[in-house]
């Protein structure tokens, strides 16, 4: 399925770097996950508790997901 080419902003919420897996909350109150494997850039990518990223929403079979995650 492809993501939606809405690009939306949220807070990470937890991300654990081990499991490569973590929690983006949107400002509506939703929460959706994230994959080491969605987040943008060159290296090692980690996601902070509390940082502001953006990103693109795709449908899967277990719900959204959080894809194309840049770090602001």
């Amino acid at each position: 399925m492809n993501p939606s080419t809405t690009r939306y902003r949220g807070t990470v919420k937890a991300y654990d770097r081990h499991d490569g897996a973590g929690t983006i909350a949107l400002p509506d109150g939703r929460e959706v996950p994230v994959r080491y494997s969605a987040i943008r850039g060159d290296g090692v990518r980690v996601l902070q508790q509390g940082e502001t990223v953006s990103f693109q929403l795709q449908e899967t079979r277990r719900g959204l997901c959080a894809v194309c995650v840049q770090q602001e």
